[in-house]
C-alpha cells in the first residue's frame, strides 16, 4: 500500500514539473533583459517536449490496448 501511495506521489509530482516549467518560461521570457531571455528556451522546451512525450505515448498505449481487445473479440 505504501509504495502505491509514493508512485502516485511521483505521477502527481512529474504532472506538475511540465507546467510549472513553461509557466516559468513565459515569466522569465517577458520579465527578463533582451540578453538573459535565451536562458528560458531551453526549459520552455524541456517543459513542452514532457507534455507532448506523455501525450503521444498515452496515444501509443490506447491505440495497442484497442487492437489487442478487437484481437481477442474476434477469436472468440
Amino acid at each position: 500500500m505504501k509504495k502505491k501511495i509514493l508512485k502516485t506521489k511521483k505521477i502527481i509530482i512529474y504532472a506538475l514539473i511540465a507546467p510549472i516549467m513553461i509557466i516559468i518560461t513565459i515569466f522569465g521570457y517577458s520579465l527578463r533583459k533582451e540578453k538573459n531571455k535565451n536562458f528560458y528556451l531551453p526549459l520552455g522546451s524541456v517543459g513542452l517536449y514532457l507534455i507532448l512525450d506523455k501525450e503521444f505515448n498515452r496515444r501509443f498505449y490506447r491505440k495497442n490496448t484497442l487492437k489487442k481487445v478487437k484481437f481477442f473479440k474476434n477469436n472468440k
